[in-house]
């Protein structure tokens, strides 16, 4: 008899990551199994953000800003540090020192399968998308992004969890 993690991952339409990596952002087989009744994911057309039925359990958020519904935080802000997060970054990330907040927003990011043409679940996670970060080396050439990305991260942080 198969899990029902890899029920999902086997059977649904929803193509699965199998690294692991949805558990990093505390999403469960229930979050997935809506997230793959969603007509806007299964579109598979990018970043997807929508508020979640009360039974599914309340995800974390590290987002701090206007964006999750708080006041600027400066990079000027004396709770604010510069830390590398990790998980193969190259970039430091604008941080504060806090737990994550629940929320029941979650943003899923699906494109199509390179081979199958499925939508692929590639993360999902707690709180609306964010533009890449300023240091992200994706942005090296294309200044409109970096502009957008610098514009939004000039008064939003990360928590620390």
């Amino acid at each position: 008899m198969l899990s029902f993690k890899r029920f999902l991952i086997e059977s649904s339409e929803l193509m699965l990551r199998d690294d692991g990596h949805y558990d990093v952002h505390q999403i469960t087989p229930e979050h997935i199994e809506w997230l793959s009744q969603q007509p806007e994911v299964m579109a598979a057309k990018g970043p997807v953000t929508l508020t979640m039925p009360d039974h599914l359990p309340k995800l974390p958020n590290a987002l701090v800003g206007p964006a999750s519904g708080d006041a600027p935080v400066g990079n000027d802000h004396p709770d604010v540090f510069m830390a590398n997060r990790g998980g193969g970054r190259t970039h430091d990330s604008k941080m504060m020192q806090g737990e994550h907040r629940r929320t029941s927003t979650i943003t899923a990011i699906v494109r199509p399968h390179k081979e199958t043409g499925r939508p692929f679940l590639i993360t999902a996670f707690g709180g609306v998308n964010a533009p890449l970060e300023p240091g992200h080396p994706a942005l090296n050439d294309n200044e409109e992004k970096r502009k957008e990305s610098e514009a939004f991260w000039s008064q939003h942080a990360l928590l620390s969890g």
